[in-house]
């Protein structure tokens, strides 16, 4: 089985990483297909032109720009959650992701992740989103760069961070607002759905709730914007380089 990968983002992250068995197939002559092809083939990886237009017998694609990249469907190991724990310095940050479903929301999570520097994203084998082509779309190749890790119960998992010397910081509109809270500590963030929240359970794990304060009509921030705005204010407090 193969996962395919069209965000030419994407693409370009993931030929930064390349992995036994990986295909580029192009269909379409320009400068930035061009550059793919040069990488790819510098790092070895089988280069396939497509005359005319893609058949389409990805499964998954629907559209692309030009390209397409085949990969194994394990192209990694994955680390574990205790080789997270274990890499982990002072001030890691790691999410979790309780009852996040829409794709589109995980991937901008991802790239979030990403560019604030997290260790890794916890989801539900269950009730979540995972990886396809829309979430490698939408993170813009940060799926390449953040451990994206499934676990079997998330209340488990945070219980487990916290015997390892995690502090668990939930989402909750009843929270302190988040500026008010010490983040300077190894962090795990955790954030709901948007229609339910948090389960009750992984509620009631978490060390503190935590709020974005707001104005406005609309009721709440979209979850991957309020990831981001929770993320800047964590790694803020922790002092991560180029917000202070």
């Amino acid at each position: 089985m193969f996962r395919y990968i069209v965000s030419l983002h994407s693409i370009e992250a993931h030929l930064d990483r390349p992995t036994s068995g990986m295909v580029l197939y192009l269909n379409r002559k320009t400068p930035r297909l061009f550059a793919l092809e040069a990488k790819a083939r510098n790092r070895g990886i089988v280069v396939q032109w497509i005359e005319g237009n893609f058949p389409f017998q990805f499964p998954g694609v629907e559209q692309s720009k030009g390209a397409v990249l085949e990969i194994p469907a394990e192209p990694v190991s994955v680390p574990s959650l205790g080789d997270l724990v274990n890499q982990g310095e002072e001030l890691s940050c790691l999410i979790v992701l309780d009852g996040i479903t829409d794709v589109q929301n995980l991937g901008a999570i991802l790239r979030s992740a990403d560019l604030f520097g997290v260790d890794g994203v916890l989801i539900p084998k269950r009730r979540s989103a995972h990886e396809s082509v829309g979430v490698d779309r939408t993170s813009a190749g940060a799926s390449a760069h953040v451990p994206l890790l499934e676990v079997p119960n998330l209340v488990r998992a945070l219980s487990y961070l916290k015997e390892a010397g995690y502090w668990i910081y939930g989402a909750d509109m009843k929270g302190t607002p988040a500026m008010e809270v010490d983040f300077k500590r190894k962090t795990v963030l955790v954030m709901g759905s948007e229609d339910k929240g948090l389960g009750r359970l992984v509620r009631d794990t978490c060390d503190f709730l935590v709020k974005i304060p707001m104005g406005g009509h609309v009721g709440s921030f979209n979850v991957s914007v309020a990831t981001g705005i929770l993320l800047y204010e964590i790694r803020r407090q922790q002092g991560f380089p180029g917000l202070v």
